[in-house]
């Protein structure tokens, strides 16, 4: 088992100025790369108010030298609303940066804010994230390309310098789906599910990639993940209480950009399902109960979003040290690979 933590609760709350948001979370992060963590992500959200969602390229970029050995991860891009030369660009130049400590998660968004900015509707987002992959990838090899695509052209042209990982950083796919998880295990080495995806979907629709992985024969499994609201308290009730205050800011905020479509797994987005199908919660040794039956289910990589968050630097620090020993350590996982 492999955890590491997602920089969204970091952002709150939002009464400091965003020069102090940003320094305040580069020195908790700095604090907890030495604490076993295997990487701290970051997500991307456009036109936001009045959530804040610094962008993640120059977040990551800053954090390079201040996370020892910790992998950096975008968690995620929004490929399709994207242009696939920059994204191959400013991956690339972000994996020399990090000296190859970079992982990059991708999936199709959701926000028709968004994507009619970039000039798209839903229809498009699937073909544009697969053209856009085989794009990047024919790019991060080097190789001069002429490409001819529905969503982007290139005439001829060649990167200055491939990737510093060969042949360009691991890649996995945000999914909410069976089709989402399936299409994973085509174009990317692993799948991360969503926070608001509960178990029971997480289980079958994990099984939906790992059963296209062996259709195509990869060469290799690949990895499932999920994502998922950590909420510690002395007991499940506590943990409940101290978080609902934001959890019910963070479902007005996904009802409200349309988060559920017909064709994922449902979706909470509300107090009306228990906290037990689809978040860890409670007290620590619930938390780890919680995570070894993830672990019977087939999840191998955990990424926390940490609800229950205290305001101030040096709780939260402290926060994270009790997480780092009272529930990572319990189930083995593993930080940074020696």
């Amino acid at each position: 088992m492999r955890i590491g933590f997602h920089l969204t609760p970091f952002w709150s709350p939002t009464d400091r100025t965003p020069t102090q948001i940003i320094d305040e979370a580069i020195e908790v992060v700095a604090a907890a790369s030495r604490m076993g963590f295997a990487w701290v992500s970051i997500g991307q959200h456009w036109l936001s108010h009045p959530t804040v969602w610094p962008q993640p390229f120059p977040i990551l970029a800053r954090l390079a030298p201040e996370t020892g050995r910790m992998r950096l991860k975008t968690s995620v891009l929004l490929l399709p609303i994207l242009n696939p030369v920059d994204v191959a660009e400013n991956i690339a130049t972000l994996d020399h940066i990090t000296h190859g400590r970079l992982d990059v998660g991708v999936a199709i968004g959701y926000r028709e804010l968004e994507l009619g900015v970039a000039g798209l509707t839903r229809a498009d987002r699937v073909p544009k994230l697969e053209e856009s992959l085989e794009l990047m990838k024919r790019l991060w090899r080097g190789e001069d390309v002429k490409f001819d695509g529905r969503y982007t052209r290139v005439e001829s042209g060649r990167m200055a310098f491939t990737p510093y990982q060969t042949p360009h950083p691991p890649l996995e796919m945000g999914a909410q789906s069976d089709g989402a998880a399936r299409r994973a295990a085509r174009l990317t080495d692993g799948v991360f599910f969503g926070p608001q995806l509960g178990w029971a979907d997480v289980a079958k629709f994990g099984q939906a990639f790992r059963e296209e992985r062996a259709a195509h024969g990869r060469s290799t499994p690949g990895f499932v993940g999920a994502s998922r609201s950590l909420i510690v308290g002395s007991t499940k009730e506590k943990a409940a209480e101290a978080a609902r205050a934001y959890l019910e800011k963070t479902f007005t905020m996904y009802r409200t950009w349309r988060m559920q479509e017909r064709a994922m797994g449902r979706l909470q987005l509300g107090f009306d399902v228990s906290l037990d199908d689809w978040t860890i919660h409670g007290a620590p040794r619930d938390c780890v109960e919680t995570i070894e039956r993830a672990r019977a289910l087939g999840v191998e990589r955990i990424g926390f979003t940490i609800y229950s968050l205290p305001r101030e630097v040096r709780a939260r620090i402290d926060y994270l040290q009790m997480i780092a020993e009272e529930i990572l350590a319990p189930v083995g996982a593993r930080g940074i690979e020696a």
